[in-house]
Order: structure tokens, then C-alpha cells, then sequence
């Protein structure tokens, strides 16, 4: 029986907010019970879930640079020049001044690369002259002036752009990231639940092993009692039971341990759930599976999230390597501007022979200018940087080839690496298999071998050594078989994880969405 669970992992926005703690039961619990535990609860898997928020924090801050920058400022000032007498007889007549400037400024970056300035400022001048003569004018403008680049910071030589790309490759990554831990958490919960079946298996085997040693003590007390048998044959049967005893412990040592270690992958708080009992429900039974491994390769290659991640690499040095080319060239820039200004001055009248002002030069009037386009100008040039003789990019470039190269052979090697890896794996799939066939026979053999023995010593042609020896052999088959048969369910399970189809077979769908 399989289920369907889905994983949000947010990219683009808050990650992975801190789910509710889906609580351990105590008692009976599944593999699809533990995986979706585990998949809410377990600590190394939530704490994965942040990097892919921290990337997007990067990809923020990268498209920060398209951000523009306002500006404005004030400026308020007074002048005085005091009246003086000039050696040549004459009076210098005193002159005072008061101005005031203030200017606003909007500017940035397009993501063509290209550089924008726009400003508007304004200028009041008011006083008097050395005649004691009134004045005042306000002057407006504005200007806009752009900033393209040509060869140099052209396209992908644009180091912003370059900038956001790698983010949001980082973002990706992260993302894979997130669904490499997803997978590892659910063939470490599975590896765990076949282990945890095994040993409570292996429980079982030790007790019947142990029942078996009792009863054969207190059949030969009864038969040593009645004088059948001699005293001398209880010591062995009795240190029989201590060492049954003594496996029994060892097995239940086990069991417990990997209850631990379940519980590990399934809590995020392991001193809640440590007095909960988890028994594992469901057997150890292997299905034979017909392997294709031209199948397992390319699952793996399209589907692990480490060989895609190595691509991203790839398009990562690609990204790197185009920069650093467009740095060889020349810095050629095409520069504009276009700008207006405006006027007014203040009127002066006379009364009683007496200068004043009648009407002050204002904001509104200087910026009637502007509005009508009066007084307008514009520019248009190129200017051209050759750095001489460029040492600094040329060895930057030839730093990114080699990286590129580098990066192509870790690609490649990662192939090999993966490959190889699942051959092993098929391999070992295919020889514990055959060993499940081979154990149970020994089993059955085994069995029939401690009945003949039994048999035979009850007629007395066999000793009570020699049917401890064989009771032994049994046992120790029994938990071969057992091994034998979570091995390949195990390496089932590893496969699984090297083809990046483990998620797959537990119908686990994850889906990067944004938040």
C-alpha cells in the first residue's frame, strides 16, 4: 500500500515555515507511517529546508543593483561684503546676498546595463547691490543623461546580470539540495525499518532458541532424576541455556538500538518519544526483481540531484567564461543627455525715488521654461578606454577556460562515478538475492539435520554435543537467512537512491512552489 505525499519547498520566497511535529506512535507503525514522520519531523531535513530561503535572500540582494537611488539637497546661504574706503578717495558701498539652492536626483541601473541620471534643481537669489539697489531671479533646470555600454558591460559582459543569473542558479541548487536530503531521509527510514524487522526477527529466533535449550535441561533433570541418564550430561545442556540466555540479551541490545535509530530519523526531540515502543509491521519478503541497468543509468542521470547540480555548474563556469571574454574588450561607451532650463527675474519699482520690489522672481515662473521646452540642450558622444595591455582580464579569462574544463571533467567523472556505483549495486542486488535461496535451504537442511540428530539420540547413536552443535548451526542459519533477505531489500533501497527514483517509488511528489 503507497501514498502519496507531497513536499512544498518554497524557492522564492519563505521556506519551509516550521511544520507542526507529526507525533510518534507507540506501538505497531509502518514504512509509510515512519516516512511521512520523518519527512516532517527530521531534524537534518528541516534544517536543509533553509538554505534554499538564504539563496533566495542572495537573489534579493542581486536585483537590489536595478534598485534606483533618490536623492535631494538643500543648500542655504548668506553673503556680505562690507563697505570700505578705497585709497583712491572713494567709497565702496556695502552688498548683501541671500540664496538658496535645492536639487532632486533620481538614478540607476536598467538591467540593458545602462546607466540613467535624472535631476531637477532649482536656485533663488535675492539682495542687494552696492548702489542699495533690490534684485532677485530663480533659476530651474533639468537633466536627464543615459550611459550605454558597447563593447565592455555589454550583454554578457553586464556584471549585474551575470550576478542574478548565479543567484538564481544558487536558488536552484538549493532547491535540489532540499530534495537530496528528502531522499536520503526516506532510504535512511527505510534501510531502518528493514533492520528494525530483521532484529525483531532475530528476537524471536533467540527465544525460541532459548525455550528450546530450557526444555531440553528439564527433560534430562527429569531423566537424571530417575536415574536414566547421568548427572554428568547437565552441564553442558545448562551452559547451553546461559549461552542462549546471553544471545537473547545481545538481540534485544540490537533491537532496541535500532528502535534508537529510527526514532532518530522520525523525531525532532528524541527525549518525547524515548519510552515509545515501536514495533515494525510487516515482513521480510523479497520480490525478485529483473534489473536493467541501461534503465538505471539513465534514471540516474536525468534524475539525481547531484549530476543535475553538477550541470548547474557547468552553466555556472559557461556563465563566468562569457563575462570574463567581454572583459578583454575595450571600454566603449555611448553617452546622451538632453536638458532644460528656466528663468525669472524679479521686478523692481520705484516709490519716492525709492527701489523696491514689486513682484519676487518665483519657482513657478522659472519652471514655465521647462514646461515649454524654451530653453532646451542635448549632447551625444563616445568615449572610448583601451586599458594597455589588459593583463588583469586576459588572465582572468584564461582562469575561466581552465575552470570550465575543470568543471567538465567533474561532470564527467560524476558520470562514471554514478555508473559504476549502480553496476555495483546490481550486482549486489543479484548476489543477495541468490543468497536469500541459498540461506534457506541451508535453513531447511538444518532443520532436518537437529531432527535426525534428535532421533538419533534418543536411540542413542548420537550425543547431546552433537545435537547442541546442530541446534546451534540452525540458529545461526536462521539469522543468515534473515540477514540474507534484509541485505536485498536493502540494497534494493540503495539502488533506489543511486537511480534518484526512491522518491518515485513511494509516490512522493515534491513540488517547488512560490510562497
Amino acid at each position: 500500500m503507497s501514498f502519496k505525499h507531497t513536499i512544498f519547498a518554497i524557492l522564492l520566497g519563505f521556506l519551509l515555515v516550521k511544520p507542526i511535529a507529526e507525533e510518534i506512535p507507540s506501538g505497531p507503525v509502518t514504512l509509510e507511517q515512519c516516512i511521512k514522520i520523518a519527512i516532517e519531523n527530521n531534524l537534518n531535513l528541516r534544517i536543509t529546508s533553509y538554505q534554499p530561503r538564504l539563496a533566495t535572500f542572495g537573489l534579493d540582494g542581486a536585483y537590489s543593483s536595478y534598485d534606483p537611488n533618490f536623492s535631494v539637497g538643500a543648500t542655504d546661504s548668506h553673503r556680505v561684503s562690507k563697505g570700505r574706503q578705497n585709497p583712491l578717495e572713494f567709497t565702496i558701498p556695502t552688498s548683501e546676498t541671500d540664496s538658496f539652492r535645492h536639487n532632486y536626483g533620481l538614478s540607476g541601473l536598467i538591467p540593458t546595463n545602462t546607466r540613467y541620471s535624472i535631476g531637477l534643481n532649482g536656485s533663488e537669489t535675492t539682495g542687494t547691490s552696492a548702489n542699495n539697489f533690490p534684485f532677485g531671479s530663480y533659476g530651474a533646470g533639468f537633466s536627464l543623461r543615459l550611459t550605454q555600454p558597447l563593447l565592455r558591460g555589454a550583454w554578457s559582459g553586464n556584471r549585474v546580470r551575470m550576478n542574478i543569473k548565479l543567484a538564481k542558479q544558487q536558488v536552484e541548487s538549493a532547491g535540489l539540495d532540499v530534495k537530496d536530503q528528502i531522499m536520503q531521509t526516506v532510504g535512511s527510514v527505510e534501510r531502518a525499518f528493514y533492520n528494525l524487522i530483521a532484529d525483531s526477527q532475530n528476537v524471536t529466533i533467540a527465544e525460541d532458541r532459548l525455550k528450546s535449550a530450557e526444555e531440553d535441561l528439564r527433560i534430562m533433570k527429569i531423566k537424571t532424576d530417575v536415574g536414566t541418564e547421568a548427572k554428568t550430561r547437565l552441564p553442558q545442556l545448562e551452559a547451553e541455556v546461559y549461552s542462549s540466555q546471553a544471545s537473547l540479551i545481545s538481540a534485544r541490545n540490537s533491537f532496541t538500538t535500532q528502535v534508537n535509530t529510527l526514532k532518530s530519523l522520525l523525531s525532532a526531540d528524541f527525549a518525547s518519544v524515548a519510552e515509545n515502543e515501536l514495533s515494525p509491521v510487516g515482513e521480510l519478503n523479497p520480490v525478485q526483481t529483473v534489473f536493467n541497468r541501461t534503465d538505471s543509468w539513465d534514471k540516474a542521470l536525468n534524475n539525481r540531484p547531484d549530476i543535475i547540480k553538477s550541470s548547474i555548474s557547468l552553466e555556472r563556469a559557461d556563465i563566468q567564461l562569457k563575462f570574463d571574454k567581454n572583459q578583454l574588450y575595450p571600454q566603449l561607451d555611448l553617452t546622451g543627455s538632453y536638458g532644460l532650463s528656466g528663468s525669472d527675474n524679479a521686478i523692481t519699482a520705484f516709490k519716492d525715488k525709492l527701489p523696491y520690489i514689486s513682484r519676487s522672481a518665483t519657482f513657478d515662473n522659472s519652471f514655465r521654461d521647462i514646461r515649454g521646452g524654451d530653453y532646451p540642450n542635448y549632447s551625444i558622444g563616445l568615449s572610448l578606454n583601451i586599458p594597455i595591455p589588459n593583463r588583469s582580464a586576459r588572465a582572468s579569462y584564461k582562469s575561466s577556460q581552465a575552470q570550465k574544463e575543470i568543471a567538465l571533467l567533474q561532470h564527467k567523472r560524476l558520470e562514471q562515478t554514478i555508473m559504476i556505483n549502480i553496476d555495483s549495486l546490481i550486482r549486489q542486488a543479484e548476489s543477495s538475492y541468490e543468497r536469500i535461496e541459498a540461506t534457506r535451504l541451508a535453513r531447511v537442511s538444518g532443520e532436518l539435520a537437529v531432527k535426525n540428530e534428535r532421533t538419533l539420540r534418543d536411540e542413542g547413536a548420537s550425543t547431546d554435543f552433537v545435537v547442541l552443535r546442530a541446534e546451534r548451526d540452525l540458529t545461526s542459519r536462521r539469522y543468515s537467512e534473515i540477514r540474507a533477505k534484509a541485505d536485498y531489500l536493502i540494497s534494493l533501497v540503495a539502488l533506489a537512491e543511486a537511480e534518484g527514483s526512491i522518491l518515485e517509488k513511494h509516490a512522493i511528489n515534491v513540488e517547488f512552489t512560490e510562497e
